[in-house]
């Protein structure tokens, strides 16, 4: 047994690893050099599939109401028409497929009106004759409800049908005077937007507001503009900026109302990278399905705020619908007569102003893809008395399409009149209003519930079962009526339980003894809903950061939400130096405890009363605005509990409807429930009232017992306390009470080290199930433990040290963020005063120019040395040998930071001129007045401002910091691996690496990484996270600023920690470079540094001897691919099995889980080899039925006498196909999909193939510039002819080689831009590397868009040679077996 390190660079579908002995030298096993890369697919959150579930849910259980429906009116039902049921159900199938079930169920062959007409089928009453009496369902539900005239029960029954099948919404609550009610979302608007945004809306104007929202005859933007007058607001306290951002604000929400597009950015204050469209309208089609859950997932804390505003836009629309009518089905049925009437209209008045062809195009033309007209805006078009169904448009573009239209007539002056009706009424889009439209959305239960009510009041007296009870005294009104309002509690879940010992997602508790199906008129019968809630609270908790099982707490919590304040509070400062704890303390209690949001103007109007001279710019340490509040204590202190508040019992009691009202969100009726049992006579019905306004989401990452619980000390002056009290009693935050100063991080590792204990079992379940980490993560984590176990029975011990980097995992795609140049332009344009026209100057650049640093500093100093206010000469700062160069204002020796905050454009005279690191008094006297100038123009920020102003030296502390940031991780995935991995292997030290130092390592070895080029980069990072993590652990140790106390004359460069040689104790682990006589490291003729260990970690990094395996798979996923397409040849599976393809359309494909080798009876007899895919269903049916696959090969594929040669190839298995290896990945009727396995290597061509990766990350509307993208013709052709060559050498044996089509097509590469070229190679590359693309798109030489992909014909395959190749996960063991 010897010692070795082992590195690892985890990504979430990736993990490079390396084995190396202590002077870093790559060990081997079995004539295998012990690095490699383990890709796999990363594993996806459950969102998409939870999405899916609800909707399923959803209609399944729509189905389930009228099935109950039914089965109430069944009795009566029959007396009348025993086939009603029958006919209606079966309504949606050919005459022919109703017949059959008609007379399986029946038993009597039905007539020809039975399977025509689904809903009446007396001799003087048809479907005819009812479409023609109740034209739409609402005319029938209008009658309904106004008449007492006794009516067929059957048109009683398709009434209540209808109001089951869609019942509205069910966000608001109480009666239909609530749903009606614009005092109450007016109040709540109020009370939300002074809780999120801090701005007191008065409602004085609020008759006019409700009056002006409601008026018709106002355009959306007069309207909008209207609003943003009439929302008046209370502004004493503020300051004039905060009066604009309030005005802005409320413009903002005033557009949304009006049903404008509104700026959330501008509305919040805030900049939102996260959220993809932040201006839009509550009208959007987008807006449901894709708007608002972008906005709940990237800002759950404000999209309430954001509900709350479209809460009155919909009381807008609603009231717009209801169009003063008590009733929907009266409001409708009018609509239906305007449309008719003003359809006939317009069909007159274009048969006489539009040609033959405009007119036909407009109302029957089907046949146009995406056509808008007519036809597409209703859904239908009846042509030769058929009714055909058409994809329906947009109304916004069908009112668009007539506009046109109607503009380019030529009207007579007798039809002025009508004329313009038909304008204003496109205009406002009322012209033609449809029965089922996007706005019937927004329509509240309560509507519907009222003409259910009164439907029923009025059948009751001629359909007297409707009153008769059953053993509990329920009607069967009753239960009508509790089948339209009930709903299955979210705390309830699923309501069966039959799976529950399986491992299903269920947790409901019925009553004891209490069995029977559940209805939703027995429900409380039967559900113990406190035991089901007890055990929701207990599912939906989330598990704390840091303590393992401990449950986190609500992040409105009194506890947490004072963590979050003093955390930020505790980072202020004046004039560079941290506040006394004792002026920390007054702030606390003076603003954070008296107001809802703590504005930086607030916070300098506070301090301004002690200090006079105090200025906006000398407060640093936070965000302009503080974003943490009390507003949870501010609710109950103000409005509830008063001066009580400050009990500890009283505490308690808000802790606990914290905790309630985060649990159960708007359920107002279960919170008061769990109030009353758990506080009885604490609360009286006022306060409840009060207490059920209040909003509370979300969940912390701590748990009590972290914050309030774990005792620490300061080792400087041995004074113990909790994380809280620490906050309270230091001015540190939370990362720096979690340093080596103070002792809470053993504590931590003590108390999780006791609850864990030994870990006995190597498992997913056992170590990674439970890891509250992304399901992205957890994959990852548990392909590294098993890498990390292969190679410790392989070394026979555990790793001496393991080198730790986890990438951050794949970002969502990033919303294009304000370029330089716009950015700039913007700045400038706000310079009112400036005589120099920048804007000008600004715009005669190309927007790349800007990514030349010195020129954009140049213009965010105004032209101005930063230092000295010295004009800088344009022309001179982009010569060769400018005088002008960047400066770090953070010295490099003290901090690696590289970012704007940290750069300035100075004379080089001057960039040396600093003391200690810190830039001089005397230019900070002199510059100071106009660097508070460029941060009031918002030319810099506040970071760098503070940078500039700083004075005196580095504390020791703030030294420690600046190392520590390239050494500590604070990412909780990283954190979760290294702890697991320190908890399985405990002699082992577990080293992060941040991905900063690699880079820097690479930088210093002058080698790049291309990503592109193929996956060895991975492995590379991970042998390098050895180096550069050993490197920096034992010259800075683990802990810096112990290190620091240590060595204070310690002279150290965070730039140049490889130039010189670094020992751990008296043994040297790193030797430095060769350095001249002014100790700068010297360059070989290729300008790279050289000498000591840099030279062999460069020869090893440049080698290519990686294993390479991938995580294959046996897939378990949805059945099937979800469109359901028409009956088309596309559609291969059967909806339900007795629904004939050809009719009905299908599923295109079954998803598969794995594949088979087998062999079956071809033409005369002749037997062939084929690897076939093996259903997920199918592969599901094998548990029960062994002869399932059998089946479905005989049956499904019409194969004969087929024998399984090898019952299960896993996705994603390498096979040697006539001696080439590929990967199977997927299949259909005739071919397989493969995918390459040999990972190509281009030598030198790889830093072509980056550059190229580079350019085309970048805005490619420019053309490339040799001197800006280091590539031209030459390289570009040398590399084609690289790739060329390597189709027609080694990969010659791979399926649709194209290597003879690029070498005839060389000239036509050679004609193309150099952009052009770049494309056409990236699109190359892909033919070669590993990836699930194969294909190329060719078309710029001649090619098709999906060239060169992998497939084979399933025959051909069976015919190969063929080689199945089995690997452990690090692939230094393998076998293989002939096929």
């Amino acid at each position: 047994m010897k010692d070795y390190y082992l590195g690892l660079d985890i990504g979430t579908n990736s993990v490079g690893w390396a084995v190396t002995d202590k002077q870093y030298n790559l060990c081997r096993y079995k004539k295998k050099t012990m690095w490699g890369i383990r890709l796999f697919e990363s594993a996806n959150t459950a969102a998409d599939r939870r999405m899916k579930r609800a909707a399923r849910r959803r209609l399944q259980r729509r189905k389930q109401r009228i099935d109950l429906l039914q089965e109430l009116f069944a009795g009566e039902m029959a007396k009348v028409d025993d086939t009603f049921f029958m006919r209606l159900n079966a309504s949606r199938l050919y005459p022919e497929d109703k017949g059959e079930i008609l007379l399986a169920k029946s038993k009597t062959l039905p007539d020809k009106n039975n399977i025509r007409h689904p809903l009446f089928i007396d001799e003087n009453y048809s479907d005819i004759e009812y479409y023609k009496e109740y034209p739409t369902i609402f005319h029938l539900r209008k009658e309904l409800m106004q008449s007492e005239e006794p009516h067929d029960i059957r048109l009683v029954y398709l009434a209540i049908h209808h109001i089951l099948k869609n019942r509205g919404h069910f966000l608001i609550e109480g009666d239909l005077s609530n749903a009606k009610s614009f005092d109450a979302v007016f109040a709540q608007l109020i009370e939300t937007v002074k809780e999120e945004l801090n701005i007191e809306i008065l409602d004085e104007n609020k008759s006019e507001i409700e009056e002006t929202i409601k008026n018709q005859n106002l355009s959306n933007s007069v309207k909008a503009k209207n609003l943003s007058g009439l929302f008046t607001f209370a502004d004493s306290e503020s300051t004039k900026e905060e009066r604009k951002t309030h005005e802005i604000a409320i413009d903002n929400i005033g557009k949304l109302i009006a049903g404008n597009k509104g700026n959330l950015e501008k509305l919040l204050n805030m900049q939102l990278k996260e959220v993809e469209k932040t201006s839009f309208s509550f009208s959007d089609a987008a807006y449901e399905e894709v708007i608002r859950p972008n906005l709940e997932d990237a800002i759950p804390e404000k999209y309430f705020l954001i509900d709350t505003i479209k809460a009155v836009y919909d009381w807008s629309v609603l009231v717009n619908i209801l169009d003063g009518e008590e009733y929907l089905s009266a409001v409708k049925v009018k609509q239906y007569d305007h449309h008719k009437k003003n359809l006939a209209l317009l069909r007159a008045f274009m048969k006489k102003y539009c040609t033959r062809e405009v007119y036909k195009n407009f109302f029957d033309e089907v046949n146009q893809k995406n056509i808008v007209n007519y036809a597409s805006y209703v859904g239908s078009v009846k042509t030769k008395n058929k009714k055909i169904s058409v994809k329906r448009c947009a109304e916004e573009d069908f009112y668009k399409e007539l506009k046109k239209i109607l503009e380019k007539m030529k009207v007579s002056d007798e039809d002025q009149q009508l004329y313009r009706l038909l304008l204003e009424g496109v205009e406002t889009k009322t012209l033609l209003p449809l029965q089922r439209a996007k706005d019937n959305g927004i329509i509240p239960k309560q509507i519907h519930e009222t003409e259910l009510k009164k439907i029923l009041g009025q059948a009751e007296k001629y359909l007297h079962f409707l009153k008769e009870k059953d053993e509990k005294g329920r009607t069967v009104s009753e239960k009508i009526l509790k089948l339209f309002c009930f709903r299955v509690p979210y705390y309830v879940g699923p309501l069966s339980d039959r799976h529950k010992n399986e491992g299903a997602n269920v947790w409901i508790k019925r009553k004891d003894g209490i069995e029977g199906k559940i209805y939703p008129w027995n429900f409380e019968d039967k559900v113990d809903l406190q035991q089901s809630n007890e055990a929701f609270i207990r599912r939906m908790t989330n598990k704390c950061t840091y303590l393992l099982g401990e449950d986190v707490i609500p992040k409105n919590s009194l506890l947490y939400s004072c963590y979050m304040v003093l955390n930020e509070l505790n980072n202020l400062k004046i004039r560079g130096k941290a506040v006394s704890v004792g002026l920390k303390q007054d702030i606390y209690q003076n603003l954070f405890m008296k107001h809802r949001k703590v504005t930086g103007e607030k916070l300098l109007r506070y301090l301004q009363e002690s200090d006079q001279d105090l200025k906006k710019e000398d407060i640093s340490g936070f965000d302009h605005d503080f974003k943490a509040n009390l507003s949870s204590y501010m609710d109950f202190e103000k409005q509830v509990f008063g001066e009580k508040l400050a009990e500890d019992r009283v505490k308690k009691i808000v802790e606990d409807i914290i905790f309630w009202k985060t649990i159960y969100g708007d359920d107002s009726k279960m919170i008061e429930s769990i109030i009353e049992q758990k506080c009885p006579e604490v609360l009286d019905r006022e306060q409840l009232k009060t207490i059920s306004r209040f909003r509370y989401k979300g969940w912390g990452n701590f748990s009590q017992e972290f914050l309030n619980g774990i005792m620490g000390s300061d080792k400087e002056t041995g004074e113990t306390f909790t994380i809280i009290e620490a906050l309270w009693q230091t001015n540190c935050n939370l990362m720096q009470l979690l340093s080596e100063r103070f002792t809470f991080k053993k504590e931590i590792e003590r108390y999780n080290a006791e609850l864990t204990g030994e870990i006995k079992e190597i498992s997913y379940d056992a170590l990674v199930k439970d890891l509250y980490v992304s399901p992205a993560n957890k994959r990852a984590i548990w392909q590294t433990i098993q890498i990390v176990e292969e190679i410790r029975k392989i070394m026979g011990n555990a790793p001496k040290r393991i080198f730790v980097e986890m990438a951050r995992g794949e970002q969502k795609e990033k919303k294009r963020t304000k370029s330089r140049k716009a950015h700039l332009l913007e700045l400038y344009a706000a310079c009112e005063k400036e005589t120099r026209d920048w804007s000008r100057e600004i715009e005669a650049h190309e927007e790349r120019d800007f990514s030349s640093i010195k020129l954009y500093l140049y213009y965010t100093q105004m032209g101005r040395c930063m230092y000295t206010g010295q004009a800088i000469d344009f022309d001179e700062l982009m010569s060769a040998n400018s005088q002008w160069d960047r400066d770090h204002i953070y010295p490099q020796s003290k901090i690696k930071d590289d970012s704007l905050d940290n750069l300035v454009l100075v004379n080089k005279v001057y960039n040396a001129k600093k003391n200690s690191g810190i830039i001089s008094p005397e230019i900070q006297k002199k510059q100071k007045e106009w660097w508070a100038e460029l941060l009031e123009k918002n030319f810099i920020s506040k970071k760098k401002y503070d940078r500039l102003t700083k004075t005196g030296e580095f504390s020791e502390d703030e030294l420690a910091g600046f190392i520590s940031r390239q050494l500590v991780e604070t990412r909780q995935s990283s954190k979760v691996v290294a702890e697991l991995l320190g908890r399985m292997y405990q002699g082992t030290k577990v080293i992060y690496v941040k991905s900063a130092l690699v880079s820097q390592l690479r930088q210093e070895l002058h080698v790049f990484k291309s990503r592109r080029a193929n996956d060895y980069h991975h492995a590379k990072d991970a042998y390098l996270n050895i180096v550069a993590g050993d490197v920096y652990d034992a010259k800075f140790t683990s802990n810096p600023r112990t290190w620091l106390k240590e060595n204070p004359e310690a002279k150290y460069h965070m730039n140049r920690i490889f130039d010189f040689d670094v020992y751990r104790g008296k043994t040297r682990i790193w030797e430095g470079l060769e350095l001249d006589e002014k100790k700068k490291a010297r360059r070989n003729e290729e300008n790279k540094k050289f000498g000591g260990t840099m030279d062999q970690i460069r020869a090893t990094v440049k080698k290519n001897d990686i294993q390479y395996t991938e995580y294959t798979y046996c897939d378990n996923g949805e059945l099937f691919k979800a469109t359901i397409v028409k009956k088309t040849d596309r559609a291969k599976i059967r909806l339900k099995a007795d629904l004939d393809l050809q009719k009905y359309g299908g599923y295109t494909s079954a998803k598969s889980s794995y594949f088979s080798l087998i062999e079956f009876d071809k033409e005369q007899g002749k037997r062939v080899r084929n690897i076939m895919e093996v259903p997920i269903y199918v592969a599901n049916m094998l548990k029960h039925n062994p002869n399932a696959y059998l089946d479905y090969l005989t049956e499904i594929k019409g194969l004969k006498n087929v024998v399984i040669l090898r019952a299960c190839i896993k996705k994603n298995a390498l096979l040697s196909i006539n001696g080439f290896p590929m990967r199977i990945h997927g299949a259909n009727e005739k071919d397989l999909t493969l995918k390459n396995n040999l990972q190509p290597i281009f030598g030198e061509q790889e830093e072509t193939i980056r550059r190229i990766e580079k350019f085309l990350e970048k805005d490619n509307s420019f053309e490339i510039d040799e001197k800006r993208d280091g590539l031209n013709e030459e390289r570009l052709i040398e590399l084609y002819d690289t790739l060329t060559k390597k189709l027609l050498t080694i990969y010659q044996k791979r399926p649709s080689n194209k290597g003879e089509f690029l070498a005839e097509k060389r000239e036509e590469f050679e004609a193309l831009s150099l952009k052009e070229k770049a494309k056409v190679l990236d699109q190359i590359v892909t033919m070669l590397r590993c990836d699930i693309k194969s294909e190329a798109d060719l078309t710029a030489i001649g090619g098709g868009p999906r060239f060169g992909e992998i497939t084979m014909k399933k025959n051909t395959v069976g015919k190969a040679k063929l080689v199945l190749i089995n690997q452990s996960v690090t692939g230094l063991f393998e076998n293989r077996i002939e096929l």
